[in-house]
């Protein structure tokens, strides 16, 4: 017989859960002074890893930890770099990860949006937001789509990268309702299922 404790956590659909533990770089001010980071931005890379957790159901959990030891790491890459998000494979304890680059200078995504963002704080913040989450899509295995609808949308093949972002703006009225609407599509959110759908 399957003891009650054993019994409990199968029925919350907890035991058979992939967890990622994660860490994600404080802005400290040096920080911010190479990347142009905010000081409430390692909120934005939380509030995106809630998002998939969310999207996974009960599949997929998140738990912090030291630098060394997270599967997932975001760091506030330099507006030095000529990239504004990549996530490089990682290896921790056998299992794979990412460490993801967020670079939070939005003049790398073009005049346009740059003059639209420096007009418009929150459209700051959303675009933020949306590239920590589309590169921790590819740390939880989500490769590129074609959908412009999906947050794993590859700008390479082409679309209106402005309005990409200023249709998620348009959803937000504040900050804070950034954590009412995840940005993930139904199909990002079925991807994410068949990867981490348990099984019996």
């Amino acid at each position: 017989m399957m003891p009650r404790v054993l019994w409990l956590l199968c029925a919350a659909g907890l035991l058979s859960a992939e967890n990622f533990t994660y860490w994600i770089q404080p802005c400290t001010a040096e920080t911010s002074r190479e990347s142009t980071c905010d000081a409430h931005d390692p909120e934005l890379a939380e509030w995106a890893l809630t998002a998939w957790q969310k999207a996974a159901r009960s599949n997929l959990t998140f738990a912090t930890a030291a630098e060394a030891r997270a599967r997932i790491r975001v760091y506030w890459a330099s507006s030095r770099m000529r990239l504004y998000g990549e996530a490089h494979p990682i290896v921790v304890d056998g299992k794979r990860g990412a460490a993801i680059y967020v670079n939070p200078d939005v003049t790398q995504l073009g005049d346009e949006v740059d003059a639209a963002a420096s007009r418009d704080r929150l459209l700051r913040d959303a675009i933020v937001y949306l590239t920590c989450l589309h590169e921790s899509g590819h740390a939880l295995g989500l490769p590129h789509t074609g959908r412009f609808e999906d947050i794993m949308y590859s700008f390479g093949y082409g679309g209106d990268i402005v309005e990409y972002f200023e249709r998620y703006r348009r959803k937000i009225a504040a900050r804070a309702e950034i954590r009412e609407h995840s940005g993930i599509s139904d199909r990002d959110g079925e991807r994410l299922l068949e990867l981490y759908r348990k099984r019996p």
